[in-house]
């Protein structure tokens, strides 16, 4: 993939700020405050990019993997790791970097939007088998998958209308398109439920409590008078045209196989020492409710067998419900100040002790596994945020710094971002605060891991 003068001077400038950054942390020591928006602006608007075909909850900033991107030097066709990758922002500018993205999620759904993302398609054909869809949806039997909760979320005619939509595109859309019609297809779930639209975790529009929804109130309750009668099909069109557009076309952009998506950050299917770059934005302590926030979609795709959500969070680091035998580990987590804080925790709430605990020994894993798939002088981006729990300041970001140094990681930089007004900046636990910043670390393999 040739580079452009353009993109050329974008990584001499990127080049050049990371070599000033790495004087001003080196001069002291200390974090260094920075604005990505200002450091590297976006190169493209994400709406129209791929990153804009399905929402989803605390997305990274763009900027941050387009930066690091832009300034170390790589070789084109190796591997770009994230084993984080929620939705596919790392992995997708790595892409388009000519790097060969491999992703890890636990959640379902984002690993079919990353998928999705990184599946170059025929936008011609894909648009055939669009109008094929179309014209058997009025005529089909409908699929009515396990949902949850479904009569709650959907009146009998939005369900029968999406059951047929879901046989339509089962009978007509070849297996390189899917994925590009079954996120589509996810899209228009959550676009014609009773949620509101404003909220990343499913919560049912209440006209009784149009005081509470604030300046566009009555905006929402207008929307229940548009769902009794909205075209469902209408809408799954629109939504597919569009990330039909969105995605890259076959032959025109990065040339993928199949991309490699893992389900568990601890335990990847890679050999030892065979990645030179990851990108990470790792769940925080108490994480924001993926799978929740997923659950219309996961039971429309077909993902929750007999409408249970719980065995798919119980794979989520950082899950805010544990089962009865993951108690507080007696041997601790292997860190003398997480030991201590988490001594305190338990005072105040024994139940975010255990959460706290096991994040940390979660995380632990999946650093180790990281560490063992990373050669000798490669770089690890590790973007992370501290928070509260149970009311206690818990830094993560200096919890994770020190389990990855002690898997031969070393710190070459520590920036500081301050997040303004994105996705991450969420509420979860009432004891858990709002996540104001976050640290970027980059760090550099250079021993065997402990």
């Amino acid at each position: 993939m040739s580079m452009s003068v353009t993109q050329q001077k974008r990584n001499d400038a990127a080049e050049s700020s990371l070599r000033d950054l790495f004087a001003r942390f080196e001069s002291d020591g200390s974090a260094v405050e920075v604005n990505f928006r200002q450091l590297l602006s976006s190169d493209g608007g994400t709406s129209k990019s791929a990153h804009g075909i399905h929402p989803y909850p605390a997305k990274l900033l763009v900027n941050i993997p387009q930066f690091f991107l832009a300034a170390i030097p790589t070789v084109a066709g190796s591997a770009l790791l994230d084993p984080f990758c929620g939705s596919g922002t790392v992995l997708y500018e790595g892409a388009l970097a000519g790097l060969r993205p491999i992703g890890s999620d636990s959640n379902p759904l984002a690993r079919l939007i990353t998928q999705a993302k990184l599946t170059p398609i025929d936008r011609e054909v894909a648009r055939r088998q669009l109008d094929e869809v179309m014209a058997a949806y009025p005529l089909v039997s409908p699929t009515i998958p396990d949902v949850v909760n479904r009569d709650y979320w959907f009146s009998e005619r939005i369900s029968d209308c999406l059951g047929r939509l879901k046989t339509a595109i089962e009978c007509s859309v070849s297996a390189q398109h899917r994925p590009v019609f079954d996120v589509s297809f996810s899209a228009t779930v959550r676009r014609v439920s009773y949620a509101d639209p404003r909220l990343s975790v499913p919560v049912k529009i209440n006209p009784d409590r149009s005081a509470r929804y604030g300046a566009k109130g009555d905006e929402v309750i207008r929307r229940l008078g548009r769902l009794a009668k909205i075209d469902v099909g209408a809408v799954f069109w629109s939504i597919t045209n569009q990330n039909i557009q969105r995605c890259l076309e076959l032959g025109q952009g990065f040339v993928l196989d199949q991309p490699e998506i893992f389900s568990d950050a601890r335990s990847l299917g890679l050999a030892d020492a065979s990645v030179g770059l990851a990108i990470t934005s790792p769940p925080y302590v108490g994480a924001q409710k993926y799978v929740r926030a997923s659950s219309l979609s996961l039971g429309w795709l077909g993902l929750t067998p007999d409408c249970k959500l719980r065995p798919i969070e119980q794979q989520s680091i950082g899950r805010e419900h544990l089962t009865a035998k993951e108690e507080l580990a007696p041997s601790g987590t292997g860190l003398a100040e997480a030991d201590c804080l988490l001594d305190e925790i338990v005072e105040r709430n024994p139940l975010r002790a255990r959460i706290a605990q096991r994040y940390l020994l979660e995380m632990r894993d999946a650093l180790s596994e990281l560490s063992r798939t990373m050669r000798h002088d490669g770089r690890l981006i590790l973007v992370v945020g501290p928070n509260l729990v149970a009311g206690l300041e818990f830094p993560t970001p200096l919890f994770l710094q020190k389990i990855a140094e002690s898997f031969g990681f070393s710190t070459q930089l520590h920036l500081i971002d301050s997040i303004d007004s994105r996705g991450l900046m969420t509420k979860r636990n009432r004891t858990a605060g709002l996540i104001q910043q976050e640290s970027v670390f980059l760090l550099k393999r250079v021993r065997a891991g402990a």
